[in-house]
């Protein structure tokens, strides 16, 4: 890691310095380019004021050139003999390599001022607006020159200006000479940088990275340091969280293991042991329907069991779908309650009911019966003789509510948080009422979350238990249901 982050950052810094770089001398060579054009433009226009005011004086009249001179219109009439010395004079000066003027008379003639060989004039293009300057490149001699044409309007023509140079604007190999260097530096800095970085960065992680292999190899006690408060941080009590959340899973799985062999094994062994007596003969035939009854119990305690945790598995596996329909749910909730009434009878528990109509609700009918049909044996176990369970359906202005209420012992306050944990209420109370399998709460839970619902419970030692789900109004059920099922949701 430490490694691979060392390169990164060496690989990141050179390339932030050559696209600055490069970034950079473009914007440098444009700079510079569009300075020493603007000087070439003042250039140009001083010395065509120089040239006008020498050999083109506005003043110039019939009376002062004499009665055989010509108008300047006529240059051949013309002496230009100083514009030379004028325009070598601006090539020393300025350093140009080309300094060229010409006249541009009102009939389009051109007439060359001064004895300097003429390199610009013929590359200057035949279609330029003589009314402002002009930049332009030209190649003279294999070489490309950058050439400025400054026109000077006067009264009997135009005056053109032009000067020119071959020297490179910005000397590239010394640029490109000390940007090596420069990226070199860079290179070596960004190399002490990013080596001290990774070797920090490195420190901070390994910590995570040898108890991510602890908890990987099973030791979920695993911790790490927080110290700081940068990203790694985070990560840190993020990665403590997690790990604290994985031990509490463990030991939730080994204590439900736990729970689920001693359930499985108290019946086993009750079915192992008459069937070995009566192997042996020593079950006498008079006892023969009381066994019956004991193996019955017994092996629907398994079934029950069994049934429960592969209940529980497929849900929280989101193995199958919820399948709503509009029902009459007062109407389908006394038929659960009619199921009921045997196995209240047996244990000599009332099995009373409050059930309201409440009209048409879009919701699964099995579902709903399975976490009434849980709640109702769950009241049912815990509840004395003599005792009463109470199914009760109502319409709330929070949406519909129903609840099942029992008269049994009653739930101690630190307990209600981890009612609808696996196995916990058949932990917690088992001298109360030994037989089912702890699982029912927790799949009601389960079905109760998936159907959008919420669960309550009100409870005290001595004053029994009541548990509560409310569903929402109709319309807002039917709602839900269609966005599961628009979206494939399953549990």
């Amino acid at each position: 890691m430490r490694r691979r982050f060392f390169w990164s950052m060496v690989v990141v810094s050179v390339t932030t310095l050559a696209i600055g770089g490069l970034a950079a001398a473009v914007l440098i060579h444009r700079s510079v380019d569009s300075s020493i054009r603007t000087e070439f433009h003042r250039q140009a226009a001083a010395t065509a004021r120089i040239i006008q005011t020498g050999f083109f004086p506005e003043t110039d009249s019939p009376a002062q050139r004499g009665a055989d001179d010509r108008p300047s219109d006529a240059a051949p009439g013309r002496t230009f003999e100083g514009v030379g010395d004028v325009l070598a004079l601006v090539s020393a000066v300025g350093g140009h390599d080309y300094v060229e003027a010409a006249f541009l008379n009102p009939r389009g003639e051109i007439v060359v001022l001064g004895e300097a060989e003429r390199a610009l004039l013929p590359l200057v293009p035949d279609d330029i607006d003589l009314s402002h300057p002009y930049s332009f490149d030209a190649d003279v001699g294999g070489e490309t020159v950058a050439a400025i044409a400054q026109p000077f309007r006067l009264e009997r023509g135009t005056l053109i200006v032009l000067i020119g140079t071959n020297l490179e604007l910005i000397p590239w190999a010394e640029v490109v000479a000390r940007f090596a260097w420069a990226i070199g530096l860079g290179i070596l800095l960004a190399a002490v940088i990013a080596a001290g970085l990774a070797r920090r960065l490195s420190r901070r992680v390994e910590p995570l990275q040898e108890a991510s292999r602890d908890i990987a190899a099973g030791d979920f006690e695993a911790r790490v340091e927080v110290v700081g408060s940068d990203e790694i941080t985070e990560v840190a009590r993020a990665f403590n969280d997690m790990a604290g959340q994985l031990e509490a899973a463990r030991t939730r799985e080994r204590e439900f293991l736990v729970s689920v062999s001693h359930d499985l094994r108290t019946p086993l062994t009750t079915i192992a042991g008459y069937a070995e007596a009566m192997q042996e003969g020593r079950v006498d035939p008079s006892d023969l329907d009381r066994v019956a009854w004991v193996l019955g119990t017994e092996a629907g305690r398994l079934r029950r069991l069994v049934e429960d945790l592969m209940l529980l598995s497929r849900i929280e596996a989101r193995e199958f779908s919820l399948r709503p329909e509009s029902v009459d749910l007062a109407a389908h909730l006394k038929g659960v309650l009619e199921g009921f009434r045997e196995r209240a009878d047996a244990a000599k528990v009332v099995l009373d009911e409050d059930i309201r109509s409440v009209g048409g609700v879009e919701i699964d009918p099995d579902r709903i019966a399975q976490v009434v049909g849980n709640l109702l044996e769950n009241a049912l176990r815990y509840t004395p003789e003599a005792g009463q369970v109470t199914l009760s359906l109502s319409q709330t202005e929070h949406g519909i509510r129903l609840t099942v209420a029992d008269t049994g012992p009653g739930i101690d306050a630190a307990d209600l948080p981890h009612i609808f944990e696996r196995l916990y209420v058949t932990a917690r109370y088992r001298p109360v009422r030994p037989e089912g399998s702890g699982l029912g709460l927790s799949i009601v839970r389960e079905l109760v979350q998936a159907m959008g619902c919420v669960t309550s419970v009100d409870s005290a030692p001595g004053r029994g238990t009541s548990i509560s789900v409310l569903l929402p109004g109709s319309a807002d059920v039917t709602s839900s249901w269609d966005d599961g099922r628009r979206e494939g949701h399953q549990i």
